[in-house]
């Protein structure tokens, strides 16, 4: 479905009893993809025209990054063990499929009220329904577009702060797009470079600890990030973006950014809400794009073929995206 087919985000029906627009029904009453309907084969063919070098770039970290975990999870334990004289197999434990670079599967969270993305309830996402495995099944071949909201706000002498509760706006993102004189189409895969993978690669042993530490305390820990939740969700749906990564943990700034007029934003308006949930665009966290951002940076190129094929975890809640950029 291309854009121009789809409801503008203004046209979008408020759920009964809420104030929230959401794209429920747009793509079937029992649909689990969401907005990933909108990378099309014509997308993979589209995309495959942007490889001129052939230059590879991995985009997941090491499966047993950050280190140690973040959130208060459990470390990955990988163990290797002879089968016979000559043979050897392995196996890991304790793999949160969230715990390092991931998808969230739109059954990761739901808003409050009005349950998951497409009306599912619980139930449902425990039978199974809205698991990553939807997305792995078909995977995704899509033409990627890094924002390189960092190098931007370094440019006009705002750099974003990793240890604050940063925002990345929606007017950051435009105008970084435009320095770099690049566009979104429908059926893209926006990458978010917002600097903290940067800051957290460049810590000691010390000050990674310190922020597996910090990450714990919800009242202490502060991230950069994008939003706010309404705004960013009305400028991702009206451009058709079928999927959004950032390279920190939680994509939206924590905490919450206050309202335009200072007020507290709700939880509803939480960017995991207003995009994942009522919009059913995946979300992508700890994506490493150092190194994407130095080749786009060189030559002036932000847009790329991306792939990504989610592990086929029945009914999982994320997974390592397994996500390359060719050039």
């Amino acid at each position: 479905m291309s854009t121009a087919a789809r409801p503008r985000w203004r046209e979008l029906p408020e759920i009964p009893g809420t104030l929230a627009r959401s794209a429920w029904g747009v793509f079937g009453s029992d649909d689990e993809l969401g907005a990933v309907n909108l990378v099309t084969p014509q997308c993979a063919v589209d995309a495959a025209t942007l490889v001129r070098t052939g230059a590879t770039y991995r985009l997941d970290l090491p499966i047993d990054q950050p280190s140690p975990p973040l959130f208060g999870r459990e470390p990955l334990r990988h163990e290797v063990f002879a089968i016979s004289a000559n043979v050897l197999d392995d196996y890991v434990d304790g793999l949160y499929l969230q715990g390092s670079t991931q998808w969230d599967a739109l059954a990761h969270c739901s808003h409050g009220q009005a349950g998951f993305y497409n009306g599912f309830g619980l139930d449902d996402v425990r039978a199974g329904r809205l698991g990553i495995d939807t997305i792995a099944e078909r995977g995704v071949v899509a033409r990627g577009v890094l924002v390189d909201a960092a190098r931007y706000r370094d440019s006009v002498g705002r750099p974003v702060d990793p240890l604050s509760g940063d925002l990345i706006s929606v007017d950051d993102l435009t105008h970084a797009l435009a320095d770099q004189d690049s566009e979104l189409r429908s059926g893209d895969v926006l990458c978010v470079r917002t600097g903290w993978m940067a800051w957290y690669l460049g810590l000691d042993d010390d000050g990674r600890q310190a922020a597996s530490d910090i990450s714990r305390d919800h009242d202490r820990h502060r991230l950069p990030g994008i939003g706010p939740g309404p705004e960013l969700a009305e400028w991702l749906w009206d451009a058709g973006v079928a999927m959004v990564a950032a390279d920190n943990p939680m994509v939206e700034p924590r905490p919450q950014p206050p309202r335009a007029d200072g007020g507290t934003a709700p939880p509803a308006e939480m960017v995991h809400i207003c995009v994942m949930v009522l919009l059913g665009i995946p979300l992508g966290e700890l994506f490493d794009f150092e190194a994407l951002a130095a080749a786009c940076a060189d030559d002036g190129r932000y847009e790329f073929m991306l792939t990504s094929a989610p592990l086929r975890m029945p009914g999982g809640i994320g997974s390592p995206p397994n996500a390359l950029a060719i050039r």
